[in-house]
């Protein structure tokens, strides 16, 4: 009788522990938001360190294995960054937040740079801005 009963216990132990390990699992490595971190940071590292110098053309920089869009915006004291080529979701990372022109000379010359995504592409052409 008490050899069943610590079988039973031990085969109870191992199904807890082996759900617990589980879930740390899906937790760790299946979490997109956690995913998704180091690309905003390289977002926000990119916007930072320019944030003092602004330029007045937009600008494709390539910064460990992303690459990243620098849109003048109207006012030209500060510069949208949109990373191109984001892997996690949200598939749309732009920092800081806010609206952008763009002209259809500017979308291609972006899109040249061969890795932009389809979900990127798609935002970048709803700022297309009307030629009157």
């Amino acid at each position: 009788m008490t050899v069943k009963r610590w079988l039973l216990i031990g085969i109870a132990v191992t199904a807890v522990c082996g759900i617990c390990c589980w879930l740390v699992y899906r937790a760790i490595f299946t979490n997109e938001e956690l995913a998704s971190k180091p690309e905003w940071s390289i977002v926000q590292a990119v916007e930072w360190h320019r944030r003092d110098k602004p330029s007045d053309t937009i600008e494709v920089v390539k910064v460990d294995e992303y690459s990243l869009v620098g849109i003048p915006v109207g006012d030209s004291r500060k510069e949208i960054w949109i990373m191109l080529d984001p892997r996690h979701p949200p598939y749309y990372k732009q920092i800081p937040q806010g609206t952008y022109k763009l002209s259809k000379e500017d979308l291609k010359m972006i899109l040249a740079s061969g890795v932009v995504t389809s979900t990127v592409e798609n935002c970048l052409k709803s700022h297309i801005e009307a030629r009157e």
